[in-house]
């Protein structure tokens, strides 16, 4: 077995981990040592009323607040599909979060098999799997035997094409049945097609996903800590531990309980379930605790003085830098060295010298500061000279606390960093050393047997076997977090001269993790489109429309199908993006692009207008925030936008489509952009030459169909931190505005459907439309930058998938 500790700070390394019993130090186990499974707490147990309470000091950044999973962990992969196409390879779709995977299929179970399988009786080859590949024509039945092989263990649903009965090993996989697989096994596989000639397609879907890695998995699928939760399942509290939430919770206080943590949790949980079942008198485990804090700036204890580390300069307690990064006196304002180490401090003692108010059933019996516990050092792991520093610094804070709370004898438990576990990156192994350092009595004899630091790595989980991938959260399993509370826990109960055994680290070998992929994008999957077509066709698009007026607002991206269908919005919208436009990339993965979005009518985009640019009377100060605003115009346009205007006689200026410019010149914003609703990669065909620009032309338009949907789109903002407001003008009236461009991330189609009325007015006859738009001045995070515009506008349709149109008919 290994255990998450080592001894001294030379032994930590990227792969070694030393065995239990280089850290007992002659302690030899016995009959009085804390099990791995504690007992479960009992609910009349509120600890003895003869001692004072006993303290813990808990504190660090994000992972000491907990991001550990409490339950409800949703699968990896919605969907987790396999193909014997030889096309295939492994990878995540960029739709519906469905990861594909390759499958075998061979000719016979032989170790040399061709892949493919054969015609029973005749022994006719077929390239069975591939998609594009044929059974042989037949008017009767065909059978077509095999072996297959599975990449992972599960349960597995197979889809031949055509009317098929499949059997695996002999036994028929009726309707909607399924087989257990095993990998590394091969299987013997027989389908019998009902006739000849389709498509020797097939592929498979693994049915048995779960979501992994919350608490409640950890307890009740893999067995460990089952005294969390009593033989209801419900999860257990322990009356005889408070948790305290000094900071984030401003004092606020519960019995200790999974669910007393919120919905994620902190090494708090298993710390206290250890300390409660160590002593007999009550427990306060007391967080203060708040994410993205270094110990070398933010947290800086008292007794941290400045220093310069590679040419740079770092401030001590209390001090800030200045421009040229010299270290300057804190004047009482603003972020400074040590900020959050006095307001964790102030929280802390907000409750310690409140005491009897805040806990007036322990009022006779007071407390004691037993010990602190830290882990922390995600934000110092990318700082050289907070790594440099980061031993010194700890130890200062250790001596700060002791001090502050008057607590000289107090223990301190610590864990390392764990980020990817033995294959940690240096930088966050030298942050572990530091760690590790604190606890040596050579190095510390000061603190010798008052520390003992923990080695986290052992606790990692990949993302396969987690809530999520994010490992600077520990990807929010929960395993991870009771584990490293746990033996923080077991490491203080050492420290007050206790024996514990240590629960094994390892990871239940019965656990199969998938891999982890990022989304493939449309081009990588174009060579596997007939290997995606039966999958997406016959499983994706259908059950996506079907769930579709079901899916909540946050998760549809964009207006509600059934409105798009039936023509009718529930309130007006100037971003067009929809679950069409998921339906549709469905099918342009599958090869199908009969129904993508179409340019149509007339030319607008590179077409020719009539413009006025100028610059508003209505100054803005400063470039921050949207440009768009109310602004008086220019004598004789202020009717601009009516098909009555006259643009030659108000003195507007002819030219092509799209306007624009960056920093004066006439180029394109963007020559990468691929956002077909953006179309910011043209070359602009007119300068836009000042702040405002109108815009209009009178369209001869086509007829509008029957079966199809039709939009006008104003293109020139597809993508995060561009664009500016505009004003979309039909035949003089308004009909799509907004306000700004888009700041943070990618922008959503612009501009307006052409449904009722709309559609009715431009269906085949001459249109008047109107655009007014404003250049942008200013960049990421809204920092000032050269003027940049790009404005167009065009007519686009698409035709709506039968079994999108079917839901019309419903």
């Amino acid at each position: 077995m290994k255990i998450p500790f080592t001894s001294s700070p030379g032994a930590f390394s990227k792969q070694v981990f030393l065995p239990a019993l280089s850290l007992f130090s002659g302690l030899a186990l016995g009959a009085e040592v804390m099990p791995v499974d504690l007992p479960a707490p009992d609910p009349a147990n509120k600890g003895s009323k003869d001692k004072p309470v006993k303290v813990y000091i808990l504190s660090g950044q994000s992972n000491m607040l907990g991001f550990g999973k409490l339950e409800g962990s949703t699968p990896l992969y919605s969907h987790v599909f396999l193909s014997a196409d030889p096309s295939v390879k492994d990878c995540k779709l960029p739709v519906d979060n469905a990861l594909l995977l390759r499958f075998d299929v061979y000719r016979s179970a032989d170790a040399g098999a061709e892949p493919g399988g054969v015609v029973k009786g005749a022994a006719t080859k077929v390239a069975l799997g591939t998609a594009d590949a044929k059974i042989p024509a037949s008017d009767g039945p065909v059978e077509v035997v095999a072996s297959i092989e599975v990449p992972y263990d599960g349960t597995y649903r197979i889809h031949p094409a055509g009317e098929a009965v499949v059997k695996v090993d002999g036994k028929e996989i009726v309707a909607d049945g399924v087989a257990e697989l095993a990998k590394g096994k091969r299987y013997a596989l027989s389908i019998r097609y009902a006739k000849g000639g389709g498509s020797a397609s097939l592929w498979m879907e693994k049915t048995d996903l779960e979501g992994m890695g919350d608490l409640r998995w950890v307890v009740e699928k893999l067995g460990r800590f089952p005294y969390l939760t009593d033989e209801k399942g419900e999860w257990t509290v322990r009356h005889d531990v408070m948790l305290n939430d000094a900071y984030m919770g401003k004092g606020k206080s519960d019995p200790l309980s999974g669910p007393a943590c919120g919905p994620t949790f902190g090494p708090e949980l298993g710390f206290g379930y250890v300390m409660g079942e160590w002593h007999d008198e009550p427990v306060i485990v007391m967080k203060a605790d708040i994410g993205n804090r270094s110990l070398g700036w933010d947290i800086l204890p008292e007794g941290s003085k400045s220093y310069t580390h590679d040419g740079q300069n770092y401030p001590g307690y209390r001090e800030m830098l200045d421009d040229e990064g010299n270290a300057v006196k804190w004047d009482g304002e603003g972020w400074y060295a040590g900020k959050q180490y006095d307001e964790y401090t102030e929280a802390v003692r907000a409750v310690l010298d409140n005491f009897d108010e805040k806990y007036p059933e322990y009022a006779d019996q007071g407390f004691e500061v037993a010990g602190f516990v830290w882990w922390q050092g995600h934000k110092d792991g990318g700082n050289p000279g907070h790594i440099a520093h980061y031993e010194q610094n700890l130890v200062n804070l250790i001596k700060a606390w002791r001090k502050e709370f008057d607590a000289p004898n107090a223990k301190w438990a610590i864990a390392t960093v764990g980020f990817d576990g033995e294959n940690m990156p240096e930088n966050y192994i030298q942050v572990a050393k530091a760690q590790m350092a604190v606890a040596d009595p050579e190095r510390h004899p000061e603190l010798a047997g008052t520390v003992k630091t923990i080695d986290a790595r052992p606790f990692w989980r990949e993302p396969g076997v987690s809530p999520k991938n994010q490992g600077y959260h520990y990807n929010h399993n929960g395993e991870t977090y009771m584990l490293v509370g746990d033996a923080l826990g077991r490491a203080m109960v050492e420290l007050h001269g206790g024996k514990v055994e240590y629960p094994s680290p390892e990871l239940d070998p019965s656990v199969v993790a998938l891999p982890v992929m990022w989304a493939t994008n449309n081009d990588e999957l174009k060579p596997m489109s007939a290997a995606l077509r039966p999958i997406i066709l016959d499983k994706l698009a259908p059950e996506y429309v079907v769930s579709a007026p079901g899916t909540p607002a946050y998760r549809r991206k964009g207006l509600p199908l059934e409105e798009i269908v039936a023509e009718k919005l529930s309130k007006p919208s100037a971003q067009l993006t929809s679950q069409l436009d998921q339906v549709i990339q469905y099918y342009s993965l599958a090869g199908v692009d009969d129904y993508g979005w179409k340019q149509v009518g007339p030319e607008m985009q590179t077409g020719e207008w009539n413009y006025l640019t100028f610059d508003p009377e209505e100054k803005k100060d400063g470039p921050e925030g949207n440009r768009y605003r109310e602004v008086t115009l220019p004598k004789g346009s202020e009717d601009w936008a009516s098909t009555g205007f006259d643009a030659a006689k108000a003195g507007w200026k002819t030219g092509k489509a799209p306007f624009g410019q960056k920093d004066g010149k006439q180029v394109a914003l963007n020559p990468g952009c691929r956002v077909p609703h953006c179309g910011c990669n043209l070359t602009p065909g007119t300068l836009w030459e000042e702040e405002v620009l109108l815009m209009r032309q009178t369209f001869e338009m086509p007829k509008l169909e029957e079966g199809k949907r039709y939009r006008l789109i104003v293109g020139g903002a597809g993508h995060g931190w561009s664009g500016e407001g505009y004003a979309l003008y039909l035949n003089g009236e308004p009909v799509s505005e907004m306000t700004g461009g888009y700041y943070k991330s990618g922008g959503a189609a612009r501009g307006v459907y052409l449904f009722g009325d709309l559609k009715e007015a431009v269906s085949g006859g001459k249109v008047t439309i109107a655009v007014k738009g404003f250049l942008r001045q200013n960049g990421h995070k809204n920092k000032p930058a050269p003027p940049s515009g790009h404005l167009s506008v065009w007519l686009e349709e698409a035709k709506l998938p039968q079994s999108v149109a079917a839901m019309a008919e419903d």
